[in-house]
């Protein structure tokens, strides 16, 4: 069961995608490269999507009865974790992807 919340999915959706792309372009000896080039993709999408959707759009709110302010922020994120950070875990598990292909 995939868990997300606002437009988390799409850091999952972008990198399927490309992996289906990459798979049916380049031959089959090249499996781990078009691997590490889709959680590439997918690392930059989620880091850069991620910063802008999240940090965006916050609303202050003013609640009459206490005076106190409330700030709703925007959550986009995958399995309790926000989509910019999927783009670390993307990015670290492109290089050890890169690394498995060249040393194999």
């Amino acid at each position: 069961m995939i868990v997300w919340s606002g437009r988390g999915f799409l850091s999952v959706l972008v990198l399927a995608v490309v992996l289906v792309a990459l798979t049916s372009v380049l031959p089959k000896e090249q499996n781990n490269l078009s691997y590490a080039i889709s959680l590439f993709v997918a690392s930059i999408f989620s880091w850069i999507m991620g910063k802008k959707w999240n940090e965006s759009n916050q609303k202050s709110l003013v609640d009459k009865e206490t005076g106190e302010e409330i700030i709703l922020k925007p959550n986009h994120s995958l399995f309790w974790i926000k989509m910019q950070y999927w783009g670390v875990i993307f990015g670290i598990l492109g290089i050890v992807m890169l690394v498995k292909s060249f040393l194999t």
